[in-house]
Protein backbone atom coordinates (compact mmCIF):
# COMPACT_ATOMS: atom_id res chain seq x y z
CA UNK A 1 0.00 0.00 0.00
CA UNK A 2 1.14 3.74 -0.61
CA UNK A 3 2.02 5.71 2.46
CA UNK A 4 -1.51 7.40 1.79
CA UNK A 5 -3.17 4.68 2.14
CA UNK A 6 -1.00 3.13 5.08
CA UNK A 7 -2.12 6.42 7.07
CA UNK A 8 -6.09 6.32 6.44
CA UNK A 9 -6.25 2.36 6.87
CA UNK A 10 -3.01 0.62 7.78
CA UNK A 11 -3.96 0.54 11.43
CA UNK A 12 -7.06 -0.66 12.99
CA UNK A 13 -10.09 2.53 12.89
CA UNK A 14 -13.40 2.88 14.00
CA UNK A 15 -15.90 4.75 11.42
CA UNK A 16 -16.50 8.69 12.19
CA UNK A 17 -18.56 9.40 15.59
CA UNK A 18 -21.36 10.06 14.25
CA UNK A 19 -21.93 6.56 12.96
CA UNK A 20 -23.39 5.96 16.26
CA UNK A 21 -26.38 7.76 14.85
CA UNK A 22 -26.61 5.26 11.86
CA UNK A 23 -26.44 2.24 14.28
CA UNK A 24 -29.15 3.92 16.53
CA UNK A 25 -31.30 4.78 13.73
CA UNK A 26 -30.71 0.81 12.49
CA UNK A 27 -31.72 -0.55 15.84
CA UNK A 28 -34.80 1.54 16.92
CA UNK A 29 -36.00 0.44 13.37
CA UNK A 30 -35.53 -3.47 13.66
CA UNK A 31 -36.94 -3.12 17.75
CA UNK A 32 -40.05 -0.67 16.56
CA UNK A 33 -40.79 -3.34 13.54
CA UNK A 34 -40.35 -6.29 15.76
CA UNK A 35 -42.69 -4.47 19.13
CA UNK A 36 -44.87 -2.43 17.04
CA UNK A 37 -48.24 -4.68 17.25
CA UNK A 38 -47.96 -4.88 20.99
CA UNK A 39 -47.17 -1.08 21.64
CA UNK A 40 -50.45 -0.69 19.13
CA UNK A 41 -51.98 -3.27 21.59
CA UNK A 42 -50.77 -1.29 24.67
CA UNK A 43 -51.78 1.79 23.77
CA UNK A 44 -55.10 1.39 23.64
CA UNK A 45 -55.35 0.63 27.63
CA UNK A 46 -54.59 3.09 29.87
CA UNK A 47 -54.40 0.74 32.69
CA UNK A 48 -50.99 -0.42 31.57
CA UNK A 49 -49.85 2.69 29.90
CA UNK A 50 -47.51 3.61 32.81
CA UNK A 51 -46.03 0.15 32.48
CA UNK A 52 -45.77 0.01 28.62
CA UNK A 53 -43.80 3.50 29.39
CA UNK A 54 -41.41 2.21 31.55
CA UNK A 55 -40.50 -0.99 29.57
CA UNK A 56 -40.40 1.59 26.71
CA UNK A 57 -37.99 3.61 28.25
CA UNK A 58 -35.96 0.21 29.10
CA UNK A 59 -36.22 -0.87 25.28
CA UNK A 60 -34.70 2.58 24.35
CA UNK A 61 -31.41 2.44 26.85
CA UNK A 62 -31.20 -0.70 25.31
CA UNK A 63 -30.84 0.68 21.48
CA UNK A 64 -28.65 3.07 22.67
CA UNK A 65 -26.22 0.88 24.54
CA UNK A 66 -26.13 -1.30 21.64
CA UNK A 67 -25.20 1.36 19.20
CA UNK A 68 -22.51 2.32 21.34
CA UNK A 69 -21.49 -0.88 22.00
CA UNK A 70 -21.78 -1.98 18.30
CA UNK A 71 -19.54 1.61 17.28
CA UNK A 72 -16.98 0.72 19.88
CA UNK A 73 -16.15 -2.75 19.45
CA UNK A 74 -16.19 -2.65 14.99
CA UNK A 75 -13.02 -1.62 13.98
CA UNK A 76 -10.82 -2.04 10.34
CA UNK A 77 -8.00 -1.61 8.52
CA UNK A 78 -6.36 -2.97 5.26
CA UNK A 79 -3.43 -5.82 4.97
CA UNK A 80 -1.79 -6.25 2.05
CA UNK A 81 -4.77 -7.17 -0.80
CA UNK A 82 -7.20 -7.84 1.95
CA UNK A 83 -9.59 -6.22 4.24
CA UNK A 84 -9.44 -6.93 8.32
CA UNK A 85 -12.82 -6.65 10.34
CA UNK A 86 -12.49 -6.81 14.10
CA UNK A 87 -16.17 -6.86 15.62
CA UNK A 88 -18.36 -8.26 18.58
CA UNK A 89 -18.25 -7.63 22.26
CA UNK A 90 -19.49 -10.80 24.15
CA UNK A 91 -18.70 -13.08 20.56
CA UNK A 92 -15.53 -11.74 18.92
CA UNK A 93 -15.24 -11.57 15.34
CA UNK A 94 -12.23 -11.10 12.85
CA UNK A 95 -13.42 -11.30 9.20
CA UNK A 96 -11.21 -10.82 6.52
CA UNK A 97 -12.06 -10.47 3.20
CA UNK A 98 -9.84 -10.44 -0.10
CA UNK A 99 -10.12 -7.96 -2.75
CA UNK A 100 -10.54 -10.31 -5.42
CA UNK A 101 -13.77 -11.78 -3.71
CA UNK A 102 -15.75 -8.31 -3.62
CA UNK A 103 -18.16 -8.03 -6.58
CA UNK A 104 -18.99 -4.23 -5.88
CA UNK A 105 -18.46 -1.32 -3.27
CA UNK A 106 -21.57 0.94 -2.95
CA UNK A 107 -21.92 4.50 -1.35
CA UNK A 108 -25.09 5.28 0.09
CA UNK A 109 -26.02 9.03 1.64
CA UNK A 110 -29.20 9.72 3.92
CA UNK A 111 -29.69 13.48 5.06
CA UNK A 112 -28.08 13.47 7.74
CA UNK A 113 -25.49 12.43 6.18
CA UNK A 114 -24.83 14.41 3.53
CA UNK A 115 -25.51 17.10 6.00
CA UNK A 116 -22.59 16.08 8.03
CA UNK A 117 -20.48 15.42 4.70
CA UNK A 118 -20.66 11.57 5.78
CA UNK A 119 -21.72 8.27 3.98
CA UNK A 120 -22.73 4.97 4.05
CA UNK A 121 -20.77 2.29 2.47
CA UNK A 122 -21.83 -1.42 1.74
CA UNK A 123 -19.34 -4.17 0.53
CA UNK A 124 -20.58 -6.83 -1.86
CA UNK A 125 -19.01 -10.10 -2.43
CA UNK A 126 -20.10 -12.99 -3.78
CA UNK A 127 -20.57 -15.57 -0.72
CA UNK A 128 -22.87 -13.35 0.81
CA UNK A 129 -26.87 -12.97 0.47
CA UNK A 130 -26.53 -9.33 1.58
CA UNK A 131 -23.93 -6.58 2.43
CA UNK A 132 -21.21 -8.59 3.40
CA UNK A 133 -20.19 -4.82 5.20
CA UNK A 134 -22.00 -2.28 5.93
CA UNK A 135 -20.14 1.26 6.87
CA UNK A 136 -22.66 3.71 8.48
CA UNK A 137 -20.73 7.10 8.66
CA UNK A 138 -17.46 7.28 7.15
CA UNK A 139 -15.61 11.04 5.08
CA UNK A 140 -16.48 11.24 1.75
CA UNK A 141 -13.26 11.62 0.64
CA UNK A 142 -12.00 8.46 2.87
CA UNK A 143 -14.73 6.46 1.48
CA UNK A 144 -14.67 7.11 -2.26
CA UNK A 145 -10.32 6.25 -1.45
CA UNK A 146 -11.16 3.15 0.52
CA UNK A 147 -13.69 2.07 -2.74
CA UNK A 148 -10.93 2.53 -5.07
CA UNK A 149 -8.69 0.60 -3.22
CA UNK A 150 -11.38 -2.45 -2.82
CA UNK A 151 -12.18 -2.33 -6.23
CA UNK A 152 -8.89 -2.23 -7.75
CA UNK A 153 -9.79 0.87 -9.84
CA UNK A 154 -8.48 4.53 -9.58
CA UNK A 155 -10.89 7.09 -8.82
CA UNK A 156 -11.17 9.28 -11.77
CA UNK A 157 -11.69 12.99 -11.35
CA UNK A 158 -15.36 14.18 -10.98
CA UNK A 159 -16.92 15.40 -14.36
CA UNK A 160 -17.90 18.33 -14.97
CA UNK A 161 -21.41 20.16 -16.11
CA UNK A 162 -20.26 19.71 -19.58
CA UNK A 163 -19.48 16.21 -19.93
CA UNK A 164 -22.40 14.01 -21.19
CA UNK A 165 -23.48 11.00 -19.33
CA UNK A 166 -24.55 7.99 -20.73
CA UNK A 167 -28.22 9.23 -19.39
CA UNK A 168 -29.34 11.12 -17.47
CA UNK A 169 -32.68 11.45 -16.16
CA UNK A 170 -34.10 15.62 -16.48
CA UNK A 171 -37.24 16.59 -15.11
CA UNK A 172 -39.55 15.36 -18.05
CA UNK A 173 -37.84 12.42 -18.29
CA UNK A 174 -38.43 11.68 -14.91
CA UNK A 175 -42.02 12.56 -15.43
CA UNK A 176 -42.29 10.24 -17.75
CA UNK A 177 -40.95 7.15 -15.48
CA UNK A 178 -43.48 8.74 -12.56
CA UNK A 179 -46.35 8.23 -15.17
CA UNK A 180 -45.22 4.54 -16.01
CA UNK A 181 -44.81 3.00 -12.92
CA UNK A 182 -47.14 0.21 -11.15
CA UNK A 183 -49.86 3.01 -10.12
CA UNK A 184 -52.55 -0.18 -8.73
CA UNK A 185 -49.99 -0.85 -6.52
CA UNK A 186 -48.75 2.34 -5.59
CA UNK A 187 -52.19 3.61 -5.17
CA UNK A 188 -53.27 1.15 -2.67
CA UNK A 189 -50.05 1.58 -0.62
CA UNK A 190 -51.14 5.48 -0.59
CA UNK A 191 -55.11 4.58 0.39
CA UNK A 192 -54.04 2.46 3.26
CA UNK A 193 -51.78 5.16 4.92
CA UNK A 194 -54.72 7.88 3.96
CA UNK A 195 -57.22 5.81 5.81
CA UNK A 196 -54.48 5.40 8.11
CA UNK A 197 -53.94 9.00 9.00
CA UNK A 198 -57.71 9.09 8.68
CA UNK A 199 -58.40 6.61 11.40
CA UNK A 200 -59.69 9.28 13.70
CA UNK A 201 -62.08 11.22 11.07
CA UNK A 202 -63.42 7.27 10.56
CA UNK A 203 -64.44 7.20 14.17
CA UNK A 204 -66.15 10.25 14.24
CA UNK A 205 -68.35 9.71 11.08
CA UNK A 206 -69.35 5.85 12.60
CA UNK A 207 -70.29 7.50 15.89
CA UNK A 208 -72.43 10.41 13.95
CA UNK A 209 -73.84 8.04 12.12
CA UNK A 210 -74.78 5.55 15.26
CA UNK A 211 -76.27 9.10 16.71
CA UNK A 212 -78.32 10.06 14.04
CA UNK A 213 -81.82 8.90 12.74
CA UNK A 214 -82.57 5.20 11.10
CA UNK A 215 -83.31 7.63 8.03
CA UNK A 216 -80.45 8.49 7.44
CA UNK A 217 -78.44 5.65 7.04
CA UNK A 218 -81.29 5.02 4.04
CA UNK A 219 -80.24 7.43 2.70
CA UNK A 220 -76.39 7.29 2.43
CA UNK A 221 -76.69 3.76 1.07
CA UNK A 222 -79.72 4.74 -1.42
CA UNK A 223 -77.46 7.86 -2.85
CA UNK A 224 -74.20 5.78 -2.25
CA UNK A 225 -73.58 5.08 -5.55
CA UNK A 226 -73.02 8.42 -6.85
CA UNK A 227 -69.64 8.54 -4.90
CA UNK A 228 -68.43 5.62 -6.62
CA UNK A 229 -67.01 7.77 -9.53
CA UNK A 230 -65.70 10.86 -7.44
CA UNK A 231 -63.93 7.72 -5.02
CA UNK A 232 -62.33 5.95 -8.30
CA UNK A 233 -61.19 9.72 -9.92
CA UNK A 234 -59.67 10.22 -6.11
CA UNK A 235 -57.63 6.26 -6.28
CA UNK A 236 -56.34 7.40 -9.32
CA UNK A 237 -55.23 10.44 -8.52
CA UNK A 238 -53.48 9.27 -5.80
CA UNK A 239 -52.04 6.31 -7.72
CA UNK A 240 -50.63 8.34 -9.90
CA UNK A 241 -49.39 11.24 -7.25
CA UNK A 242 -47.82 8.31 -5.38
CA UNK A 243 -46.37 7.05 -8.53
CA UNK A 244 -44.63 10.52 -9.36
CA UNK A 245 -43.25 10.82 -5.69
CA UNK A 246 -41.66 7.55 -5.45
CA UNK A 247 -39.68 8.13 -8.54
CA UNK A 248 -38.63 11.64 -7.26
CA UNK A 249 -37.08 10.17 -4.13
CA UNK A 250 -35.65 6.84 -5.71
CA UNK A 251 -34.61 8.59 -9.10
CA UNK A 252 -33.77 12.65 -8.54
CA UNK A 253 -30.87 13.48 -10.63
CA UNK A 254 -30.21 9.86 -12.27
CA UNK A 255 -26.48 9.64 -13.70
CA UNK A 256 -25.61 6.71 -15.62
CA UNK A 257 -22.11 6.51 -17.01
CA UNK A 258 -19.81 4.08 -18.83
CA UNK A 259 -16.31 5.22 -17.60
CA UNK A 260 -13.53 2.26 -18.87
CA UNK A 261 -14.45 -0.92 -16.95
CA UNK A 262 -16.83 0.41 -14.69
CA UNK A 263 -20.70 1.22 -15.05
CA UNK A 264 -21.29 4.40 -12.79
CA UNK A 265 -24.93 4.88 -11.49
CA UNK A 266 -26.03 7.81 -9.19
CA UNK A 267 -29.85 8.78 -7.95
CA UNK A 268 -31.96 9.87 -5.08
CA UNK A 269 -33.41 12.43 -3.14
CA UNK A 270 -33.21 11.39 0.57
CA UNK A 271 -31.41 8.75 0.31
CA UNK A 272 -27.91 8.86 -2.23
CA UNK A 273 -26.76 6.38 -3.76
CA UNK A 274 -23.09 5.83 -5.53
CA UNK A 275 -22.95 2.70 -7.60
CA UNK A 276 -19.73 1.73 -9.64
CA UNK A 277 -19.77 -1.62 -11.28
CA UNK A 278 -16.89 -3.51 -12.88
CA UNK A 279 -18.25 -4.75 -16.44
CA UNK A 280 -16.78 -8.06 -16.12
CA UNK A 281 -18.46 -8.81 -12.25
CA UNK A 282 -21.87 -8.07 -14.16
CA UNK A 283 -23.66 -11.21 -14.67
CA UNK A 284 -27.27 -10.80 -16.24
CA UNK A 285 -28.66 -7.66 -18.11
CA UNK A 286 -33.03 -7.60 -18.03
CA UNK A 287 -34.46 -5.04 -19.73
CA UNK A 288 -38.24 -5.33 -18.53
CA UNK A 289 -41.20 -2.72 -20.28
CA UNK A 290 -44.95 -2.43 -20.14
CA UNK A 291 -46.82 -1.14 -22.69
CA UNK A 292 -47.42 2.47 -22.05
CA UNK A 293 -43.29 2.99 -21.58
CA UNK A 294 -43.05 0.89 -25.03
CA UNK A 295 -44.95 4.12 -26.38
CA UNK A 296 -42.87 6.26 -24.88
CA UNK A 297 -40.06 4.33 -26.13
CA UNK A 298 -38.42 3.86 -22.53
CA UNK A 299 -37.42 0.53 -21.11
CA UNK A 300 -36.40 -0.16 -17.68
CA UNK A 301 -33.01 -1.95 -17.14
CA UNK A 302 -32.10 -4.56 -14.64
CA UNK A 303 -28.18 -5.00 -13.43
CA UNK A 304 -27.40 -8.48 -11.84
CA UNK A 305 -24.34 -9.19 -10.06
CA UNK A 306 -23.19 -12.07 -8.65
CA UNK A 307 -24.75 -13.32 -5.24
CA UNK A 308 -24.78 -17.08 -3.21
CA UNK A 309 -28.56 -18.58 -2.97
CA UNK A 310 -29.58 -17.26 -6.35
CA UNK A 311 -31.58 -20.36 -7.38
CA UNK A 312 -34.83 -19.19 -7.07
CA UNK A 313 -35.24 -17.16 -10.03
CA UNK A 314 -33.18 -12.99 -10.25
CA UNK A 315 -32.65 -12.73 -6.49
CA UNK A 316 -29.05 -11.93 -6.61
CA UNK A 317 -28.39 -7.78 -6.03
CA UNK A 318 -30.15 -6.03 -8.89
CA UNK A 319 -30.13 -2.29 -9.96
CA UNK A 320 -32.87 -0.56 -11.51
CA UNK A 321 -31.86 1.75 -14.70
CA UNK A 322 -35.17 3.12 -15.96
CA UNK A 323 -36.02 5.69 -18.43
CA UNK A 324 -33.50 4.35 -20.77
CA UNK A 325 -33.87 4.39 -24.42
CA UNK A 326 -33.09 1.93 -27.17
CA UNK A 327 -29.80 3.41 -28.19
CA UNK A 328 -28.93 3.96 -24.25
CA UNK A 329 -29.50 0.21 -23.61
CA UNK A 330 -27.29 -0.77 -26.87
CA UNK A 331 -24.22 1.02 -25.54
CA UNK A 332 -24.82 -0.66 -22.45
CA UNK A 333 -25.49 -4.15 -24.11
CA UNK A 334 -22.14 -3.69 -26.12
CA UNK A 335 -20.06 -2.38 -23.18
CA UNK A 336 -21.25 -5.30 -21.07
CA UNK A 337 -21.59 -8.44 -23.65
CA UNK A 338 -18.83 -6.75 -26.42
CA UNK A 339 -19.23 -10.50 -28.35
CA UNK A 340 -22.78 -9.87 -28.75
CA UNK A 341 -23.58 -9.79 -32.89
CA UNK A 342 -26.87 -9.69 -33.66
CA UNK A 343 -26.00 -10.30 -36.97
CA UNK A 344 -24.85 -13.78 -36.55
CA UNK A 345 -27.43 -15.68 -34.76
CA UNK A 346 -29.63 -18.96 -34.09
CA UNK A 347 -32.74 -18.34 -32.91
CA UNK A 348 -34.51 -21.11 -30.62
CA UNK A 349 -38.40 -21.31 -30.03
CA UNK A 350 -40.91 -23.23 -28.19
CA UNK A 351 -43.03 -25.99 -29.69
CA UNK A 352 -46.53 -25.14 -30.73
CA UNK A 353 -47.63 -27.63 -27.63
CA UNK A 354 -46.73 -24.61 -25.26
CA UNK A 355 -49.10 -22.39 -26.44
CA UNK A 356 -51.77 -24.84 -25.58
CA UNK A 357 -50.64 -25.46 -21.84
CA UNK A 358 -50.38 -21.32 -21.66
CA UNK A 359 -54.11 -22.14 -22.51
CA UNK A 360 -55.20 -24.61 -20.80
CA UNK A 361 -53.71 -22.51 -17.54
CA UNK A 362 -55.46 -20.03 -18.23
CA UNK A 363 -58.86 -21.34 -18.51
CA UNK A 364 -58.37 -22.67 -14.89
CA UNK A 365 -60.50 -19.65 -13.17
CA UNK A 366 -63.52 -20.85 -15.66
CA UNK A 367 -63.68 -23.65 -12.70
CA UNK A 368 -64.78 -21.77 -9.79
CA UNK A 369 -67.07 -19.61 -12.04
CA UNK A 370 -69.51 -22.31 -13.46
CA UNK A 371 -68.83 -24.89 -9.55
CA UNK A 372 -70.08 -21.69 -7.39
CA UNK A 373 -72.44 -19.80 -10.59
CA UNK A 374 -73.62 -22.75 -12.26
CA UNK A 375 -74.34 -22.94 -15.99
CA UNK A 376 -76.39 -19.52 -16.16
CA UNK A 377 -76.72 -17.40 -19.47
CA UNK A 378 -74.34 -14.57 -17.50
CA UNK A 379 -71.83 -17.39 -16.96
CA UNK A 380 -72.11 -18.61 -20.37
CA UNK A 381 -71.52 -14.90 -22.12
CA UNK A 382 -68.64 -14.61 -19.31
CA UNK A 383 -66.75 -17.92 -20.42
CA UNK A 384 -66.84 -17.41 -23.89
CA UNK A 385 -65.84 -13.56 -23.76
CA UNK A 386 -63.14 -15.28 -21.49
CA UNK A 387 -61.86 -17.89 -24.13
CA UNK A 388 -61.53 -15.43 -26.59
CA UNK A 389 -59.57 -12.78 -25.21
CA UNK A 390 -57.39 -15.76 -23.43
CA UNK A 391 -56.75 -17.54 -26.57
CA UNK A 392 -55.31 -14.08 -28.23
CA UNK A 393 -53.25 -13.39 -25.03
CA UNK A 394 -52.36 -16.66 -24.95
CA UNK A 395 -51.37 -16.65 -28.72
CA UNK A 396 -49.02 -13.26 -28.44
CA UNK A 397 -47.68 -14.54 -25.30
CA UNK A 398 -46.70 -17.50 -26.86
CA UNK A 399 -45.08 -15.79 -30.21
CA UNK A 400 -43.30 -13.51 -28.26
CA UNK A 401 -41.35 -15.76 -26.27
CA UNK A 402 -37.90 -16.66 -28.16
CA UNK A 403 -34.18 -17.68 -27.34
CA UNK A 404 -31.37 -15.78 -29.59
CA UNK A 405 -27.82 -17.08 -29.32
CA UNK A 406 -24.46 -16.58 -31.09
CA UNK A 407 -20.96 -17.80 -29.65
CA UNK A 408 -21.00 -16.05 -27.05
CA UNK A 409 -24.02 -14.48 -25.45
CA UNK A 410 -27.73 -15.89 -25.26
CA UNK A 411 -30.93 -13.52 -25.53
CA UNK A 412 -33.76 -14.61 -24.12
CA UNK A 413 -37.28 -13.10 -24.74
CA UNK A 414 -40.76 -13.17 -23.44
CA UNK A 415 -43.69 -10.84 -22.40
CA UNK A 416 -46.50 -9.43 -24.50
CA UNK A 417 -48.41 -6.94 -22.84
CA UNK A 418 -45.40 -6.91 -20.05
CA UNK A 419 -42.45 -7.12 -22.28
CA UNK A 420 -38.90 -9.00 -20.71
CA UNK A 421 -35.25 -9.26 -22.22
CA UNK A 422 -32.76 -11.31 -20.41
CA UNK A 423 -29.15 -11.43 -21.73
CA UNK A 424 -26.49 -13.72 -20.59
CA UNK A 425 -22.98 -15.19 -21.53
CA UNK A 426 -22.74 -18.88 -21.71
CA UNK A 427 -19.35 -19.00 -20.35
CA UNK A 428 -20.47 -17.34 -17.04
CA UNK A 429 -22.90 -20.34 -16.25
CA UNK A 430 -22.25 -21.99 -13.49
CA UNK A 431 -24.38 -24.96 -13.72
CA UNK A 432 -26.84 -26.42 -16.44
CA UNK A 433 -30.03 -28.39 -16.09
CA UNK A 434 -31.70 -30.79 -18.65
CA UNK A 435 -35.54 -31.67 -17.38
CA UNK A 436 -37.89 -34.21 -19.33
CA UNK A 437 -40.38 -36.07 -17.97
CA UNK A 438 -42.26 -39.57 -19.66
CA UNK A 439 -44.87 -36.56 -21.12
CA UNK A 440 -42.38 -34.76 -22.86
CA UNK A 441 -40.42 -37.62 -23.80
CA UNK A 442 -42.95 -39.14 -25.39
CA UNK A 443 -43.72 -35.56 -27.22
CA UNK A 444 -39.66 -35.19 -27.79
CA UNK A 445 -39.46 -31.77 -26.24
CA UNK A 446 -37.33 -30.85 -22.86
CA UNK A 447 -36.81 -27.86 -20.42
CA UNK A 448 -32.88 -26.39 -20.27
CA UNK A 449 -31.82 -24.60 -17.02
CA UNK A 450 -29.45 -21.84 -17.23
CA UNK A 451 -27.74 -21.04 -13.93
CA UNK A 452 -25.56 -18.39 -13.58
CA UNK A 453 -24.40 -16.87 -10.03
CA UNK A 454 -27.11 -14.18 -10.22
CA UNK A 455 -30.30 -16.02 -10.90
CA UNK A 456 -31.73 -18.73 -13.62
CA UNK A 457 -33.14 -18.64 -17.17
CA UNK A 458 -35.33 -21.64 -17.51
CA UNK A 459 -36.10 -22.73 -21.52
CA UNK A 460 -38.79 -24.07 -21.62
CA UNK A 461 -40.69 -26.51 -24.24
CA UNK A 462 -37.80 -26.82 -26.73
CA UNK A 463 -37.81 -29.48 -29.42
CA UNK A 464 -35.27 -32.23 -27.49
CA UNK A 465 -32.89 -31.95 -30.30
CA UNK A 466 -32.26 -28.02 -29.49
CA UNK A 467 -32.39 -28.42 -25.83
CA UNK A 468 -29.52 -31.41 -25.88
CA UNK A 469 -27.45 -28.61 -28.30
CA UNK A 470 -28.11 -25.82 -26.04
CA UNK A 471 -26.84 -28.09 -22.67
CA UNK A 472 -23.91 -29.43 -24.79
CA UNK A 473 -22.76 -26.20 -26.35
CA UNK A 474 -23.13 -24.71 -22.61
CA UNK A 475 -20.92 -27.19 -21.24
CA UNK A 476 -18.33 -26.99 -24.28
CA UNK A 477 -17.96 -22.60 -23.27
CA UNK A 478 -17.59 -23.17 -19.68
CA UNK A 479 -14.79 -25.86 -20.10
CA UNK A 480 -13.14 -24.43 -22.57
CA UNK A 481 -13.46 -20.47 -21.53
CA UNK A 482 -9.91 -19.39 -20.66
CA UNK A 483 -9.62 -16.65 -17.65
CA UNK A 484 -11.96 -15.62 -15.22
CA UNK A 485 -15.80 -16.20 -15.38
CA UNK A 486 -16.03 -12.53 -13.75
Amino acid sequence: MSEVETELFGHPRRQHVLGLLGYFTKNLYVMVKSFWPVAAGLAFSGEVMLYASLIGSVLLGLVVLSAVLEYLFFKFHLSGDQMVVHRGLWKKERLVIPFDRIQAVHLQQSAWQQVFGLTGLKVDTAGGTGSELDFSALKKTEAIELRSILTGVTQKQTQGESDQPLMALDTPKLFKVGLTQNHLRNGAIALGALMTVFEPLNRMIEAWLESAPVWTGFVISLFGFLLIFPGVILFVFLAVLASLVTAVISYYKMRVDLEGDELSLESGLLKRNEFRIPLQKIQLLVWKSTWLRRQLQLETLQIHQAKAQAESGLGALALNIPGLERDQSQRILDAVFPRWNPNRVEQFKPVKHMRYRLLAAALLPLIPLFVIGGMGLVNLIIAVLWILFRWYSTGRKYESIEATSNEAVLVVKSGWWFRNRTALQWHQLQRVSFHQNMFHKRRGIAHVGLHTAAGSQTLRFLPEADARRIVNYSLYCIENHKGSWM
